[in-house]
């Protein structure tokens, strides 16, 4: 079997939450994570949190290596996923909006953020927690200190919450450019992610990727894995391409 390339995942919320309602498919059905885990797996991957991903892509070990993040920090993520991922033995990457805690959230109005203890307690439970900026806003539209300003208040206020080092980020809308990416090192983190493409996993602060759709299927998993799903969806109605993640049916082994 060839070694598969390195892969991180994109997810937010962890509930059975129907299609109708979850139009920004910020969702993931627990049985459909547990069935992608296991994809995962059959394909020869070891799953590792974000950071030791960062840390293999920078010594260019990340080939074989894949990362289940979650952005945002749904309350779900404590009540749900912590123990859907102690059973399947997988560790993942949280990244919380420092600004949002105990919030509802702006998007899925029918559920709410963890609050800064129940940060506290992810982190505890052994799952990484990173930064996903304090407001959440695009960084590439802010002036220089208001996007440090971002930066450097969720790592330092998650710090304070998990009494532990913050050293990865996400940026939210997965929007970086030059600019934005140096102020993630300058703000003290040591890698940070976006949510646009495959990438070459060269470059530790523009680390790509993959956004996971509600219902996605295993052939939507691959084309996810393969980078071709972006590639479909230039050529394709954005409609027709989802369709088939969700539906493809499962032959890949």
């Amino acid at each position: 079997m060839s070694i598969p390339p390195p892969l991180a995942l994109t997810y937010h919320g962890v509930a059975d939450v129907p299609l109708r309602r979850d139009r920004h498919h910020l969702f993931v059905r627990p049985r459909d994570l547990r069935r992608q885990i296991a994809k995962l797996r059959s394909w020869g991957y070891e799953l590792v949190t974000f950071g030791e991903l960062a840390r293999r892509a920078a010594r260019g070990e990340a080939a074989g290596s894949a990362a289940l993040t979650f952005d945002d920090g749904f309350v779900d993520n404590l009540e749900t996923l912590v123990p859907l991922l102690y059973e399947e033995g997988a560790p993942a990457t949280v990244f919380v909006v420092s600004g949002w805690l105990g919030d509802v959230h702006p998007v899925a109005s029918w559920t709410r953020l963890m609050t800064d203890d129940e940060v506290r307690e992810l982190a505890r439970a052994g799952i990484e927690v990173g930064a996903h900026t304090h407001t959440h806003p695009d960084l590439t539209k802010l002036k220089r200190d208001g996007a440090l300003a971002e930066l450097v208040e969720s790592k330092e206020l998650l710090e304070r919450a998990t009494e532990q080092p913050i050293d990865v980020a996400a940026y939210p809308f997965g929007a970086a450019n030059a600019a934005t990416r140096l102020l993630a090192c300058e703000a003290g983190f040591r890698a940070a992610c976006r949510t646009l493409g495959q990438g070459r996993w060269k470059d530790p602060y523009d680390l790509p990727r993959q956004a996971m759709e509600n219902r996605a299927s295993d052939l939507g998993l691959w084309l996810k894995r393969e980078g071709r799903y972006e590639t479909l969806m230039r050529f394709y109605p954005a409609r027709v391409v989802r369709k088939l993640s969700r539906r493809g049916k499962a032959l890949l082994g």
